[in-house]
């Protein structure tokens, strides 16, 4: 009994976070035994790293892609074409907006709003 350990003292032995040692028991990943209310975890159980190897970081994959090697490289970004148009269809003006959809509407607003003001004239 003396080669057991509470799960504290293991978390503490290999340095880890006592909630993925608990984490670990409630799903049986640890061999384990009940001694009443307290889990006991023998001292010698290796933990095992479950991490996937081989993977790269986000990070990574972005400066593999954008070398500096690289002469161009691809940038995507979200954008709304407003375009106001008359009854019949025809586009009156336009414009690409990088804004929210909504801020991307209350611009399609304010165009409309000008040429309005521009056929009162």
């Amino acid at each position: 009994m003396s080669d057991y350990i509470t799960t504290r003292e293991y978390a503490d032995l290999h340095g880890l976070p006592l909630e993925t040692v608990r984490g670990r028991v409630k799903r049986n990943q640890i061999p384990f035994i009940k001694v009443g209310d307290s889990i006991m975890i023998d001292r010698n159980t290796p933990w095992e790293e479950r991490k996937k190897t081989g993977r790269i970081p986000n990070a990574a994959k972005a400066a593999a892609v954008n070398s500096p090697k690289q002469k161009y490289h691809i940038e995507i970004t979200k954008a709304y074409y407003v375009a106001v148009c008359d009854s019949s269809g025809k586009e009156v003006t336009s414009d690409f907006t990088f804004l929210s959809k909504a801020e991307a509407e209350a611009l399609g607003r304010k165009m409309k709003k000008e040429i309005e003001a521009r056929g009162k004239e």
